[in-house]
């Protein structure tokens, strides 16, 4: 096993909240000017996994510094991320960890991304059950910082420390240790298995109508547990589109799929099932799917559908790039630019379109 520590903007939950969360009080001048932080999406579930950030690595991450056999890889296994924040009142506290990471040489960018007003890059991966988020009142173990505390015995000027002296391995690394190990039951952090089906078909009470009636559209997670057991007692398209939205929202991709497709068993006429999974197989590399679904949706949708026919085209556009079919990818740009009256999105069309002809 590996060791790094992260130091990132202190935030309570590191899903995707800020706003109404609260304002990221550390971070640095981007993250102060932005009220923002790109990490708060650390232990955000998708998909089974979580994806961590940490600012001021550079253009590579020197995972050699772990073992020299990774010098010539990409890639290292089995490393242990402890992520540190600070407090305002504790000092820099861990706030979480992930175990079984994959720490990656070069940034990575995420095209299965949340909706944000910046795009997802990370450093680390690891399986959700993995990933270890404490509540703020379990915020306790406190590291220090070389300029303080002493050379080696904390995070100096850059954002990770490797913890690599005598005294961090004698004195830190073994407390910290013994710290996650006594609070791997105080995570807070979404598991895949809340997102599951218990299997329950109990027709719900007046009272839970009520309640499922009044969840709001960001209370996804909330509304599964109901929207099974609806479904399971009435399995009509709609109800199938609403466990599959609710799953989708959640940022399950895998687990949505089947539901968008029993949606459209169900209604073979519901095209906005059938865009939804031509947009689900893309985010998950299944290329072929999603073109497969677009062509077929294409015949299906009216003229008076414009907006949906410019998102295919772009979806098609994309699936053959993604897919290293450049010449096909650029046919798919040009009939936006053709058939389109969205003035924005010719805009960025035709930007995208110098860059990929140079790729030819």
């Amino acid at each position: 096993m590996y060791i790094i520590f992260c130091n990132i903007a202190y935030l309570r939950y590191y899903d995707g909240r800020i706003a109404g969360e609260m304002n990221p009080t550390t971070g640095g001048r981007w993250v102060q000017e932005n009220e923002d932080a790109h990490e708060k999406w650390n232990f955000l579930n998708m998909d089974g996994k979580c994806y961590g950030f940490v600012k001021d690595i550079g253009e590579e991450f020197h995972i050699e510094k772990f073992d020299e056999k990774y010098r010539h890889f990409d890639e290292a296994n089995n490393v242990l991320v402890i992520w540190c924040a600070a407090h305002q009142e504790r000092g820099t506290v861990i706030v979480g960890w992930y175990e079984n990471a994959i720490a990656n040489r070069f940034l990575k960018e995420m095209r299965c991304t949340p909706a944000s007003g910046i795009d997802r890059y990370y450093w680390f991966e690891c399986s959700a059950e993995d990933a270890y988020l404490l509540p703020e009142d379990e915020r306790t173990f406190t590291i220090g910082s070389a300029a303080k505390d002493g050379v080696g015995k904390g995070f100096g000027q850059s954002n990770i420390w490797f913890g690599e002296s005598a005294y961090a391995k004698e004195n830190v690394i073994p407390n910290v240790l013994e710290f996650i190990n006594s609070h791997k039951e105080d995570r807070i952090n979404t598991l895949t298995k809340e997102f599951l089906d218990t299997g329950d078909k109990t027709p719900l009470t007046k009272e839970e109508e009520e309640y499922a009636n009044e969840l709001t559209d960001d209370q996804n997670l909330e509304y599964l547990p109901f929207g099974y057991r609806i479904y399971a007692n009435n399995p009509t398209a709609d109800n199938a589109y609403a466990v599959a939205v609710a799953l989708n929202n959640c940022y399950q991709y895998s687990m949505a799929i089947p539901w968008f497709e029993k949606t459209v068993e169900l209604d073979p006429d519901d095209i906005y099932a059938r865009g939804k999974l031509a947009y689900i197989y893309q985010q998950l590399e299944m290329y072929d799917k999603s073109t497969e679904t677009v062509k077929d949706l294409l015949d299906r949708i009216p003229d008076e559908e414009a907006d949906l026919r410019d998102e295919l085209y772009c979806i098609l556009a994309d699936n053959y790039y993604f897919d290293g079919k450049v010449e096909e990818s650029i046919i798919w740009l040009e009939r936006v630019l053709q058939e389109s009256k969205n003035e924005d999105l010719i805009s960025y069309t035709t930007d995208t379109l110098k860059k990929w002809k140079k790729h030819l």
